[in-house]
């Protein structure tokens, strides 16, 4: 039996326990400042049991979780040390590594405590356990991160991760954030940004787009309904790599403004733009 403390029982750490206690083997204790919240997950079948004491509920933990927006993983971090013994693992669940990491690892030097941070490429717009899934990591990668070579993954936490379904995908912090800014970061900006550029519309306008609206929009636009705190939060720890993306983006689009003529040439460009696109779209979404 493995005891599992999740701090923060959201949509992803709510996620995370109802997927262990399907698999049995594990005790999940939910960490949380709010106790109506925890036993709401607790009502839900997310936790065993269930505290609002940080160091209480991670003290017999062989695993700790921490589900808290990236800028606040370090800072509970040092606040549960006290409680922990040497051998126990901890992980997060946070969308970048590289400052987590850095933090995480000066905090625990010589402690025996051991640090890999965890990201589970899955998740919905929507937050808070009511929208939690046992399978929502099913088929999902998920990546580990430890600070160093590959072999210093815990078992314990690989397979935790493997035992919610996922396939475990190991790489450097930096290689996650510089790669987590293509496939995540960026769209949710360019999601806003879409956003935004439709609602500048005028008002009777709007109206007229409201209606026109079909599955494009849709689809394209859809993150935007997520806590733009948690990405206010991500966009700012990432700001290095999310620029760079920024800016190869921007680009590109001023590329495709000046294929925007009337000329033949122009033409057969913009062919080739979305008929290549289309080609790398088969390969990358299997």
């Amino acid at each position: 039996m493995k005891n599992i403390s999740i701090i923060g029982v959201g949509l992803i750490g709510g996620s995370l326990g109802m997927a262990l206690k399907k698999k049995r083997g594990y005790r999940v204790t939910g960490v949380g400042r709010h106790p109506e919240k925890l036993r709401l997950a607790r009502r839900l079948g997310a936790v065993d049991a269930w505290t609002a004491d940080f160091r209480e509920g991670t003290a017999d933990a062989d695993i700790v979780v921490v589900a808290a927006p990236v800028g606040m993983i370090v800072p509970v971090i040092g606040r549960i040390l006290p409680s922990l013994s040497p051998g126990t693992v901890i992980t997060d669940a946070g969308s970048v590594k590289g400052p987590v990491t850095r933090g995480a690892e000066e905090l625990l030097e010589g402690s025996g405590i051991i640090f890999a941070g965890s990201h589970p490429m899955a998740g919905s717009e929507k937050t808070g356990v009511r929208h939690a899934s046992r399978d929502l990591f099913r088929g999902a990668s998920v990546v580990i991160t430890p600070p160093g070579a590959k072999d210093r993954v815990p078992a314990a936490l690989r397979r935790m991760w493997t035992d919610t379904g996922a396939k475990v995908l190991v790489m450097s912090p930096e290689k996650h954030d510089r790669l987590a800014a293509v496939i995540s970061h960026l769209p949710h900006v360019l999601s806003a940004a879409l956003v935004t550029a439709a609602s500048a519309a005028r008002p009777r306008e709007k109206a007229l787009l409201k209606d026109l609206i079909a599955g494009s929009f849709r689809d394209m636009t859809r993150v935007s309904d997520s806590d733009p705190v948690l990405w206010t939060d991500i966009s700012v720890h990432n700001s290095s790599e999310l620029a760079k993306q920024l800016d190869a983006y921007t680009a590109l689009l001023k590329k495709v403004r000046g294929m925007l003529g009337k000329s033949g040439a122009s033409g057969r460009k913009l062919y080739r733009f979305y008929g290549k696109a289309r080609n790398e779209h088969k390969k990358l979404i299997r």
